[in-house]
């Protein structure tokens, strides 16, 4: 791969003097200037057709799919429903898939600071590193095709010329003054490496990306004490009595509407119910059951969980365009209820609860249903007809858990038929998406852009075969999954504006998640799913790297878990309840300069379940010991001295802390 790099400025040469290195380029300069600008050009022989080009949390194989003008939330035409359909996306920055085009972001669209190319024909992976920015200003990151040549630029400050948010508007960037004496220091580390394949290099990416970028969360908030609120909060503020089940966001919410009501599976519902069920109460757990129940009595007569309930009334994953007309369902949901209330009825098989026949029933017409849909089509598709279980839009990984959902459904039955369909799927996942670096279709608001919510479900699946089956090659595929994860996880404490909500309350960044490339927000956890996969990798592999995204994932969410003294505010300057989160941790000006560090619109229950599903399934600690391993996901602080553990508490709170020591590992 053929690499040219130079250095440019707006700067007449008398005003500066410039040290040029392989890992930095610094600017000193000499005479104050109102406005200026910086940057490091590289000219890359890279066509379109050989290369592979990614920005972490941002761009995947260069976003070469079909863009669509939509208002929020989107939702496929008519016109583009079908089996087989090209990838389809909003407007978001993309190259072209034929012909010169441009992306301009900045490095507040990015988990991580870099680019990532790999080309097919050299078989090599080029690897860029740069920094937040400088002078409280984010770099730019502007790609530029041109035939055969791409050219990566990055700036100091960012420049673009059109900006997105929720669509392309203009751009008006701010001047830049610098005064006399100032350095501008660009970082751009540039790796080169033999790379034989799209998942390799997401590998060496990871390496990279835990070597290079550091940051560290302080103790404040135990688990424990996130629980102890938030069982509290569902019981109190999501159980509708009368009806039977737990609403997904506060009913006594003057918010409160149908797409916070139920929805099965993906935000929560059907799923917040295991941990209220292994973890929970006595009256938790009667909520529980019922919620499951109220779930078994709204699914359709060919198997499928309806997206949608409010007011005792089924509405579809359409956003009010069709309704009855297709009864489109987001096929993911689907796969999460099939798995999720697998996992109830083994824990209440485990704890000795009577397992109420209609969930049994339920659970097997839900399984059935997906077999059913790969037996058909050959696919899971995205969305499906509730009524019918017709593909209405196909492709994508939206079903991505839908492998681990049938090994759940092996293991509660002993039916190896699902067993058998779920490698199936795995390996046709594994094929389609994976080997391909383009993970897509898990959220229903994005159409089919690259999301994290379907690259974690694919970690979650491979392992689940691993389990199941004690075979490596699941391993290995789970390996390539948590790789292409690991590049949605923000790598270091992005400096958010001291002004903001995030800002003032020392919110360090590290280890939230990115959602997708449409929503350019990070969020606390994965949607909706526990780091728990990393640890399943890691106990595996023995690979360590593997421990540490769990451990930065798991621990970033209690900074952003609302309690008294902490005051979380809303935009309306209103602080959000006790045990409450909001999705957005804003890194991007996608919303506003305004939204960086803010933009805290009110509840969501999504985090808080992924928190709940933290709280049962990551160790507060984890030591192995033979290899000198303290893990803390848990707000607590651990170490090992003479073979001693030795445990501190410097928050605020008593805590129940979850302890594993390990002494072999794989």
């Amino acid at each position: 791969m053929k690499i040219e790099r130079i250095y440019e400025t707006s700067l007449p040469a008398e005003c500066f003097t410039v040290e040029d290195n392989a890992d930095e380029t610094s600017f000193l300069v000499l005479k104050e200037q109102t406005d200026a600008d910086f940057r490091i050009c590289f000219t890359i022989a890279a066509p379109i057709e050989d290369t592979y080009i990614m920005l972490p949390a941002c761009i995947y194989a260069g976003n070469h799919f079909e863009r669509v003008e939509r208002v929020y939330p989107p939702m496929f035409m008519e016109t583009e429903m079908g089996l087989e359909v090209p990838v389809r996306m909003t407007m978001v920055p993309a190259l072209e898939a034929v012909g010169d085009s441009y992306v301009e972001v900045t490095t507040g669209d990015l988990a991580t600071p870099a680019i990532c190319l790999w080309n097919r024909v050299s078989k090599e992976a080029l690897f860029i590193f740069t920094k937040q920015g400088c002078l409280g200003r984010n770099f730019g990151v502007t790609l530029e095709q041109k035939r055969d040549q791409l050219n990566v630029i990055i700036n100091a400050p960012a420049r673009r010329r059109k900006v997105y948010g929720m669509g392309i508007i203009s751009d008006a960037e701010r001047l830049f003054p610098v005064k006399k004496g100032t350095k501008i220091r660009i970082a751009h580390k540039t790796i080169l490496r033999p790379c034989a394949s799209i998942p390799q290099m997401y590998r060496q990416f990871m390496e990279y990306q835990l070597k290079l970028y550091h940051g560290e969360v302080a103790s404040a908030f135990p688990f424990s004490e996130f629980w102890k609120l938030s069982e509290e909060k569902r019981n109190r503020d999501h159980f509708l009595e009368e009806e039977g089940y737990y609403t997904e966001c506060a009913y006594r919410s003057p918010d409160f509407n149908k797409f916070g009501d139920w929805q099965s599976g993906w935000t929560g519902n059907g799923m917040d119910t295991l941990v209220l069920i292994r973890e929970g109460n006595g009256q938790s757990r009667k909520n529980a059951v019922r919620t499951l129940e109220f779930a078994a009595n709204h699914q359709s007569e060919a198997g499928f969980y309806y997206g949608i309930v409010h007011e005792g009334r089924v509405y579809h994953d359409c956003f009010g365009h069709y309704e009855e007309k297709y009864n489109l369902l987001l096929v993911r949901k689907q796969a999460d209820m099939v798995y999720f209330i697998y996992k109830q009825l083994q824990a209440m098989e485990e704890l000795g609860m009577e397992v109420p026949d209609l969930v049994r029933r339920s659970a097997g017409k839900g399984a059935d249903a997906l077999v059913k849909l790969w037996r058909t089509y050959g696919q899971i598709g995205q969305f499906i007809n509730a009524e019918t279980g017709e593909i209405v839009v196909g492709g994508s990984a939206s079903g991505a858990i839908t492998p681990a959902a049938l090994c759940a459904a092996a293991e509660v039955t002993g039916n190896r038929e699902y067993f058998k369909v779920a490698e199936e799927i795995a390996e046709y996942y594994y094929e389609t998406a994976t080997i391909k670096g383009i993970v897509n279709g898990g959220p229903g608001d994005i159409l089919q852009a690259p999301d994290s919510e379907s690259a974690v479900a694919l970690l979650e699946s491979f392992m689940a075969l691993y389990d199941a089956s004690g075979s490596l090659r699941w391993v290995e595929m789970a390996e390539d999954a948590a790789a292409q994860v690991s590049s949605w996880v923000v790598s270091y404490n992005y400096e958010f504006p001291a002004d903001s909500v995030l800002g003032k309350l020392g919110v360090g960044s590290i280890g939230s998640v990115w959602a997708n490339v449409q929503n350019k927000h990070s969020a606390p956890g994965f949607c909706t799913l526990s780091a728990a996969g990393f640890f399943k990798v890691w106990r595996a592999s023995g690979k360590k790297e593997y421990l540490e995204i769990m451990r930065r994932v798991a621990r970033f969410i209690p900074q952003v878990v609302a309690r008294e003294g902490y005051e979380l505010l809303t935009n309306a300057g209103v602080p959000m309840e006790p045990g409450c989160l909001c999705e957005r941790v804003n890194l991007s000006d996608w919303e506003g300069i305004e939204g960086v560090g803010g933009n805290l619109f009110g509840a969501c229950s999504w985090p808080e379940v992924s928190m709940m599903l933290n709280w049962l399934e990551i160790p507060g600690i984890y030591v192995a010991p033979e290899q000198g391993i303290v893990c803390c996901s848990d707000h607590i602080e651990a170490s090992l001295e003479d073979q001693t553990l030795v445990i501190k508490n410097a928050t605020d709170y008593d805590a129940c802390v979850k302890v594993m020591v390990e002494y072999e590992i794989a």
